[in-house]
This record gives C-alpha cells, structure tokens and sequence, in this order.
C-alpha cells in the first residue's frame, strides 16, 4: 500500500503559499480587480436590464453567488492547469519528488491548493458583494466550504489536463472547450430552467452546476433536498477523479 502522509501534502501546500505571498501584487489582480469588474459589470449593468428574477430577486442578487463560484473554478485551473504543466516542463516536480514526497501526495497538495484559491477568491469577492449588498454575510462561512470543494473539484480536473497534455496550445482547450461553456451554462447568469429541454439535463450534470446551486441556495436561505444532492455530487466527483489524476501524474513524471 502506499504510504500517504500529510506532512507531505502540507510542504507543497505550503510551496504554494510562499510563491503566492511573495507576488501579492499580482496575485491581487487574480483574486479581486478582475473579478470585481466581472462582478459589478453583470450586477449592475445587466442588473439594469434584467431587475429581477422571477423567485430569486434582484439580478444582481441571483447573479453574485454564480460569479463567486465560476471565479473559484477558473483560478483552481488556471493553476492546476497551466501552472502544474510549467512545473512538469520544468522539472519542479522532479526536484520535489527527490524531497519525501510521493507523486500521490504531490497531487494532493496540489489539489488542496485549489481549495485554498477557491477560499481566497471568495474571501476577494464575496467581501465585495457583501459591502454592495448582493450577498448575505450569513451565507458566506458555508459557501467558503463550498468554495474549498469546488477548487479541490478543478483542481483535479486540471491536474488531469496538464498531464494529458502534451503542449501549451492544446492545453488552452481546458478553458476555450471545457471551462467558459460551463460558466454561461450552469446556471450562474439564468435559471437553468430558461434552457431548451435538450439542453438543461446536460446543464444540471455539468461540473460547475451543484457549485452554483449550493451557493444560491445559501444566499437565498432557501435549501431543499436538491441542494444536499448537489453536495453528495461534489464530494463524489471529486473522490472518484483523484485516483486518476494522481495515475496521470505519475505516468506523465515517472518514465
């Protein structure tokens, strides 16, 4: 059996930690100007548009919760992604693996760094919707639960495309194919039930969907057993892809 130690994990979790503190200033741009200008765009210029969403409220209430989670998505791949294939090209993760670390604890660890981006990212933005009024104090020590699952989610999901990948430019298929259309389609900007019937089933599997609906469901107080399905699908999703990630690692790291 493979020895699994969470010493481990925690040196590269904490490698993370030390390269992010030492450019904070244009980690800064990641975590709060962008999204901030996503956030007040569609809020308030959409918001104008469209007021209200027929049983959810103002728009840019409805809207702020499938921001907040679409931006944990993008920044757990951006660095799972483009950043674990940098290291692979490299040869970072070589030189970590000489320290006593396993290719299955390096995966972990860069996992939970998406995780912790995906709290950061809504600590960022969820600060700033609760000081416009577009999202209840209440409902953001939950959602930052959430938040951690959805990173550790992408996070797999982009240590799978790095280590399937065999260039930088097939690699920006991760977010051309993959991450923008779950954005727009999962339910983060319209109810799901707008969708053509042949359509919303597939938008209610998406990967990014149950985020999106835990969130709102918090924001709203309005959860049901919906919601708690959504978690489960989280949980599991994210349980049953880990193995494989760690597998694609290993086979893309050990000749």
């Amino acid at each position: 059996m493979t020895e699994f130690r969470l010493r481990s994990v925690a040196g590269v979790v904490e490698r993370h930690r030390v390269a992010t503190v030492r450019t904070w200033k244009v980690a800064l741009t990641w975590f709060l100007i962008e999204p901030a200008f996503v956030l007040v765009a569609m809020g308030s210029g959409v918001g104008q548009l469209v007021v209200e969403i027929p049983g959810h409220g103002p728009y840019s209430h409805f809207v702020t919760p499938g921001i907040i989670i679409g931006m944990v998505m993008f920044h757990a791949l951006f660095d799972s992604a483009w950043g674990v294939f940098n290291r692979i090209q490299q040869g970072a993760f070589e030189t970590q693996l000489t320290a006593p670390v396993t290719v299955t604890e390096l995966a972990a660890g860069e996992a939970l760094w998406g995780g912790i981006r995906g709290v950061i990212s809504t600590l960022a933005i969820g600060g700033l919707a609760i000081l416009l009024g577009w999202f209840p104090l209440s409902a953001l020590p939950v959602t930052l639960l959430v938040s951690f699952v959805v990173g550790v989610q992408f996070g797999v999901v982009g240590l799978c495309s790095a280590s399937a990948s065999p260039s930088m430019s097939a690699l920006t298929l991760v977010f051309t194919v993959m991450a923008t259309p779950l954005f727009f389609f999962s339910g983060s900007f319209f109810p799901l039930e707008v969708l053509p019937d042949w359509i919303e089933p597939l938008a209610w599997i998406a990967p990014l969907t149950p985020g999106v609906h835990l969130a709102r469901g918090l924001a709203e107080h309005s959860l049901d057993i919906s919601h708690a399905l959504s978690a489960l699908y989280l949980v599991t999703f994210t349980v049953l892809l880990f193995p494989l990630a760690a597998r694609m690692l290993r086979s893309r790291l050990v000749k």
